[in-house]
């Protein structure tokens, strides 16, 4: 069905006092929107806001646009559409021969450029290799993405243009009146994609504009800065922090306190998940005397010296030092810099600074999303993890409800349970930190598995240090040719994506599809950890609990494996 795309403008009744969070350009980044949003204090009846560019240039599109939905249908959530969720709709729109072929090429080319695209999370967790989506094949494997995810490219197609609450307006890219009797209906791509939005000298009097799409460092021509533009005398504010497009890049977030304010009571705050260290030293700021920016940076490295190098600006002839990782090759082999400044920052000891690369001439990093060298003595910021107790936190509205579903349920049971957050865990340090808050819990390794005809699957729990050998367990269970199932099934079985399995997904498998196998060495241990649906979180309870109260209640029965972890 061809989708009809004119500008569309939606009303936000926001009440006196309600407090507005704004972000744009997540582009496939759940983690950092989980984070920011706990950052934001994201709680109570917040009106939240999204302003374009869920989906690609990240790891994770699929589960960002999964995530917001969820958030939408429980809260005050109002997303707009984007030029790059408009262009991936558009790209999968077209059925015809010349269509598909179109479609299979753009997986090819987001592979090798992005790593991945919206489509390519949706065929993973069918479990259908990119290799396979040519020629023939494609269009059946077009006409399947279409059917299984039907609902999310449904809603990023039913996006508006244009946001509107009290005195403020959110848009993607930009637009060139606040008329908006004169804009409705019209072609909205002009106002998606509008590359350089503050350098067109257009200026609003009834409106403060919102804009993101343009990262804010592109326009600062004398520092590389990735902090909100606030122009009040324009009354426009630019809020994109080059999340998933800048490698000094991340996730703004603004906080308006309610829909009438004035410019200068927002305030803001950004995320990118990188470490932090405290300085310890005095360091006397210094302007950048050289910016490399995307629109001119073709270099030639003329000395190398360690993991620092002189470098050559090809069109000005400037010379500066810079991390040799800091570049990348053309189709043509040509060595271009990435956005850089050896801006040298204002610091004083005891400040934050968030570390984008360490290398032998010191810390390149940021503070309060200004990016330059410290290269005085710092020592790490621990993220330490504490165990809360008490109470599910039911008033934090970052939480998805497959995670608070599982606090709910513990607490009618009367199992008690212990919790951490942290961000998402996927690294070995992340998982690490986990680990220690967990006081001595077993970690258990998670595994979601199927046979080969589909028609059995299993959820095996084992001890996180073993090796699972396919082989070993089969013989055990009677099931042959043992494989991982296609995340499809773990979301309509246990309502979990891949990274967040958890035995408490058992409690949304109402029609008992999945058998669950537990390592008999989990026995020896008091107590064990998991994830409450959702790898933001960890919890930590008694696996005396685990067997004689909650598998009961959810009708589930385990059998009992000896897994060696050998061939």
């Amino acid at each position: 069905m061809a989708h009809a795309i004119t500008t569309k403008i939606q009303k936000i009744d926001a009440r006196p006092g309600q407090r507005l969070l704004v972000v744009s350009d997540i582009h496939g980044h759940p983690d950092r929107l989980a984070q920011l949003l706990r950052q934001m204090d994201y709680s109570g009846d917040d009106i939240l806001i999204l302003v374009g560019d869920l989906i690609e240039k990240g790891p994770e599109s699929l589960r960002t646009v999964q995530y917001v939905m969820d958030l939408c249908r429980r809260h005050p959530v109002y997303v707009s559409m984007g030029n790059v969720d408009l262009g991936r709709l558009q790209k999968v729109e077209d059925d015809s021969p010349e269509g598909v072929e179109d479609w299979a090429g753009f997986l090819n080319w987001a592979q090798n450029v992005w790593g991945g695209s919206l489509y390519h999370d949706m065929l993973a967790d069918m479990g259908i290799p990119i290799e396979q989506v040519t020629g023939e094949k494609a269009a059946g494997y077009r006409s399947r993405l279409l059917e299984r995810f039907h609902e999310e490219l449904e809603f990023l197609w039913s996006r508006p243009t244009i946001l509107t609450a009290g005195k403020y307006l959110f848009v993607h890219g930009g637009i060139p009146t606040e008329d908006l009797n004169a804009l409705k209906g019209t072609d909205p791509q002009p106002y998606l994609k509008n590359d350089d939005f503050w350098n067109q000298g257009v200026s609003f009097k009834e409106h403060i504009v919102v804009v993101g799409h343009w990262p804010t460092c592109l326009y600062r021509k004398d520092r590389e800065d990735v902090s909100p533009v606030f122009d009040s005398e324009r009354q426009i504010l630019c809020i994109d922090g080059g999340n998933g497009l800048k490698r000094s890049g991340q996730l703004n977030g603004i906080v308006i306190p309610h829909c009438q304010a004035q410019m200068e009571e927002i305030r803001w705050t950004g995320y990118d998940g990188s470490r932090q260290i405290e300085a310890l030293e005095r360091q006397k700021g210094r302007a950048a005397s050289v910016h490399i920016q995307y629109f001119d940076n073709l270099v030639d490295c003329l000395e190398q010296k360690g993991d620092m190098a002189l470098w050559r600006q090809v069109t000005t002839g400037k010379r500066f030092e810079g991390p040799v990782g800091w570049t990348y090759r053309d189709e043509e082999g040509r060595k271009h810099f990435s956005d850089y400044a050896d801006t040298e920052l204002d610091v004083k000891p005891g400040d934050i600074l968030w570390v984008i690369l360490e290398t032998d001439a010191g810390y390149y990093c940021k503070k309060n999303g200004l990016i330059g060298w410290y290269k005085g003595a710092a020592r790490p910021v621990e993220r330490r993890l504490t165990l809360q107790s008490g109470p599910s936190p039911k008033g934090e509205l970052h939480r998805r409800e497959r995670e608070t579903a599982v606090y709910d349920l513990l607490e009618k049971l009367g199992i008690q349970y212990e919790r951490i957050d942290h961000i998402q865990a996927d690294t070995m340090e992340a998982c690490q930190a986990v680990d220690e808050a967990l006081q001595g819990a077993l970690i258990c390794k998670n595994l979601f598995l199927c046979n080969r005809q589909r028609t059995k699957f299993y959820l095996l729990m084992m001890p996180g240090d073993k090796v699972f050998k396919t082989k070993e367990l089969s013989v055990q269970i009677g099931s042959s040719r043992l494989s991982f199932a296609e995340a499809v099934f773990m979301e309509d079985f246990l309502h979990i994506s891949p990274g967040s399995v958890s035995v408490m997904g058992l409690m949304n498998d109402k029609e008992g599809r999945v058998q669950l196998l537990m390592d008999r060495d989990l026995l020896k241990g008091e107590y064990f950890g998991c994830h409450p649906c959702m790898n933001t979180s960890s919890i930590r309870m008694r696996i005396e609990d685990l067997l004689q109260r909650f598998l009961p209640a959810v009708e589930h029965e385990p059998v009992f494996v000896e897994l060696t972890g050998t061939e």
